[in-house]
């Protein structure tokens, strides 16, 4: 077998792979969505989404720093309530936190949206890493700006992805 055939195969292990980290942090995202304490919920998702980058970094041995990490997951969010959410409060974390404060009617629409939320959220961030590290990206090197599409995208289709993943 060839060098070129090696690479290939090796490729795409490393795709497979990618996808079930991107997938199974998708799910505990979704899972966090659930929580009904305000500041909690919000730390644990964001826990979640480190642990995928990090996951992601090994997998294509590119250095993981923390503080990175969450600089770039601060940078998405903010170009997803900005511009793909638009008016669409609701979906926002910032309803989660607000809505959670207003007793059994707040905590219900908050268990109702989040999880999509979040899942959808932490799906686009993982796609965007595996694209990102498989073109040889590395933290250092990430522009959001330039991702900013594709993450918009990806942010899209991970409620379908969820619904996917609800219906299996």
């Amino acid at each position: 077998m060839g060098n070129a055939r090696l690479e290939q195969l090796k490729r795409n292990k490393q795709k497979r792979l990618a996808g079930g980290i991107v997938r199974r942090n998708m799910l505990w995202a979704a899972g966090t969505g659930l929580i009904p304490i305000p500041v909690l919920d919000s730390t644990a998702v964001v826990a979640v989404q480190l642990k995928m980058l990090a996951e992601l970094s090994s997998l294509y041995n590119v250095d993981f720093r923390k503080s990175s990490g969450q600089a770039v997951i601060a940078t998405m969010m903010t170009s997803i309530t900005g511009g793909v959410l638009g008016k669409s409060f609701l979906a926002t974390g910032i309803f989660s936190g607000l809505s959670k404060a207003l007793p059994v009617l707040g905590t219900s629409l908050s268990i109702l949206t989040m999880p999509g939320f979040n899942a959808a959220f932490t799906y686009a961030l993982g796609r965007v890493f595996v694209m990102h590290y498989a073109a040889g990206g590395t933290l250092k090197d990430f522009d959001p700006k330039q991702a900013e599409p594709y993450f918009k995208e990806k942010f899209k289709e991970g409620f379908t992805v969820v619904k996917d993943a609800k219906a299996a």
